[in-house]
Parts: structure tokens; sequence; C-alpha cells
């Protein structure tokens, strides 16, 4: 039994790929036209994620105004893990 080739098939299949040759031509070329045109990804964020942010943003900050005033941060243990802190991202920066 020998072998023939399939009719309807465009092109030559590549024996290493598996493919046909003008498929893979033509897979080639839209992607050179997709690299001229060079899509970019974009995020849009919603005035009301913008608001919920900002909100959260303003009650953390409450929330350590709160503490600096009842003298939270003069605690010695506080203190010291507030420079061990500041110690170890010193280190980090070159």
């Amino acid at each position: 039994m020998g072998i023939q080739e399939i009719p309807g098939q465009a092109g030559q299949v590549d024996p290493v790929k598996g493919t046909h040759s003008e498929t893979t031509d033509t897979v080639k070329g839209k992607e050179r036209e997709g690299d001229a045109k060079e899509k970019k990804d974009s995020v849009e964020v919603s005035q009301e994620a913008r608001a919920l942010y900002d909100a959260e943003q303003t009650r953390r900050f409450q929330i350590i105004r709160e503490k600096i005033h009842d003298g939270f941060y003069l605690e010695r243990d506080v203190t010291e893990k507030v420079v061990d802190a500041l110690l170890k991202d010193l280190k980090k920066t070159p």
C-alpha cells in the first residue's frame, strides 16, 4: 500500500513541524502585521473604585493620626519595631 496525497490540502506538509507550508507562511505574515500595529493593554478604573480607594486611604490615615495623638508610637516596643523596619529597609537600598 502506497502513501497518497490527501485531496484538498493546500501546500506541502513540513515533516518536522507537521504543518502545511502555506498555512505557516500565512500565520507568519499575520504575526508581522500585528507587530507593526503594536497593540497595547489598558486598564480603566471606575469612579466608584476610585472613590472607594480614596475613602479607604482617608480612613487609614485617620487611624494613624489617632495613634500618633494617643502616643501609641512612643511606646518602647512599637518604637523598636519601627526602627527595625526602617533599618531593614535602608539595608535594601543601594
